[in-house]
């Protein structure tokens, strides 16, 4: 379980040298970033993939090396 924060800045001060998981999900509306460090998370929703914050997010994650996830699935089935 995360602790969902609404800014950004408290994720990135909270961050130190943890380690994190970010994901992108998109569709024709909207692309929507989730960022979870320790037991803290942060979402938000972008009306267009140009955004600053949204850019700035990204690059924040790459920089730290934090994990991209492309999806996720309970423990039990994962293995078959």
């Amino acid at each position: 379980m995360v602790n969902l924060v609404e800014d950004w800045e408290i994720v990135k001060e909270y961050a130190g040298d943890k380690q994190g998981f970010y994901q992108i999900l998109g569709n024709d509306d909207a692309i929507e970033i989730r960022v979870a460090v320790g037991r803290v998370g942060f979402k938000k929703e972008f009306e267009t993939k140009e955004d600053s914050l949204l850019k700035s997010i990204v690059a924040f994650c790459k920089f730290r090396k934090y994990i991209k996830v492309s999806e996720s699935i309970q423990d039990n089935f994962f293995f078959k």
